[in-house]
């Protein structure tokens, strides 16, 4: 006997006239869920949640169906492991046709079948569970970092990246994450902005975010699933909940070495430190990227300018090959950190 699934997103604005003056009105009983129906007082119109519309199954049900397609199991293994968990009886032809049906967000297809027959399925994902004060499940796709650095689109300069995101699993040194009282997203208005060029621009993670998040009733778990879903079936993010941190010698590094403009004053034994949402390898950079709900009212500059500079001195990379970016479903903004810490002479 199949449970009844809970998808009820809360709705505040009509898809049609964008007014937020809306009201419930009534439920639509379907097979395996119950539909909250509402009414729109400013354009008479009926609607219901996106999530609901012309699917038999919720749409949770299939992307979990999908992401255990694209953890590398069966499609009959996965289908079996979700009928277990709602007591429903998909088939592994529902999952094929889902596959089909939502292609366009699932890049990773491209190259599942490679992976598939080059790589144990144990060898294909790195995962841990940190302990840094809260617990931050970091994963990393080994398989799809191979593929984008040395197969598929020859990275080949960001060999240390993947170096790095080898041995975190090993040698994270989780008590500084622990005892470090100094936190990146702490960090405000510390930067001179002058020539940084925050530049607003359409991208997948939008459209991923706008597509997975519809599942979400639990804000709290939203970076959770959107990263999980990012990390197995796109084609460019290779790791999440990544753990950085940065030290005095650090910064000393950056204001000595390279002459950078780091308005962070440590002591010798203070650490700052932080967890990147989302790492990807694209277009010549590797770029990092945070999810913030409410993308147009924040500017995260200086998290993420720090979590570059970290990234940077831990791999050996140079800030020029970084970009960094927040995001929510509707918008996403683009910097260049390098710019935020070296400023060209004025003639």
């Amino acid at each position: 006997m199949s449970k009844e699934i809970q998808t009820q997103k809360i709705i505040t604005h009509c898809p049609y006239c964008q007014g937020p003056n809306i009201v419930k009105s009534g439920v639509r009983k379907k097979k395996h869920e119950t539909v909250q129906i509402y009414y729109c007082k400013n354009c008479d119109k009926k609607f219901t949640s996106s999530i609901t519309k012309n699917r038999t199954y919720p749409l949770r049900v299939i992307l979990e169906a999908i992401n255990g397609y694209n953890s590398f199991k069966t499609m009959e293994e996965s289908a079996k492991l979700v009928n277990e968990k709602y007591g429903l009886s998909i088939s592994s032809q529902n999952i094929s046709s889902w596959m089909k049906g939502f292609k366009e967000y699932l890049p990773i297809l491209r190259m599942r079948d490679y992976i598939s027959q080059k790589y144990d399925k144990k060898d294909i994902f790195v995962e841990a569970h940190l302990f840094h004060g809260q617990i931050y499940d970091f994963l990393y796709h080994r398989a799809k970092t191979d593929c984008v650095i040395d197969e598929f689109f020859k990275h080949q300069k960001f060999k240390p990246l993947q170096k790095f995101l080898e041995i975190i699993d090993t040698e994270c040194p989780h008590q500084i994450f622990k005892d470090s009282p100094k936190r990146a997203s702490e960090y405000k208005n510390i930067f001179n902005m002058d020539q940084v060029k925050i530049t607003p621009r359409p991208n997948f993670a939008c459209k991923t975010a706008k597509f997975v998040l519809q599942t979400v009733v639990n804000n709290k778990l939203r970076h959770e699933v959107l990263q999980k879903f990012m990390l197995l079936n796109d084609s460019v993010t290779v790791a999440t909940e990544v753990p950085i941190l940065l030290d005095y010698k650090d910064v000393q590094h950056f204001k000595g070495m390279k002459n950078f403009i780091v308005p962070l004053e440590l002591k010798e034994e203070e650490v700052i430190t932080g967890h990147i949402d989302i790492v990807q390898i694209r277009n010549g950079a590797v770029h990092i990227l945070d999810f913030k709900p409410g993308a147009k009212r924040v500017k995260p500059i200086e998290q993420l300018t720090i979590y570059a500079l970290a990234l940077s001195r831990l791999t050996g990379l140079k800030l020029f090959h970084f970009k960094c970016a927040w995001f929510d479903e509707n918008d996403y903004f683009e910097f260049y950190p390098l710019h935020v810490v070296m400023k060209k002479k004025k003639k």
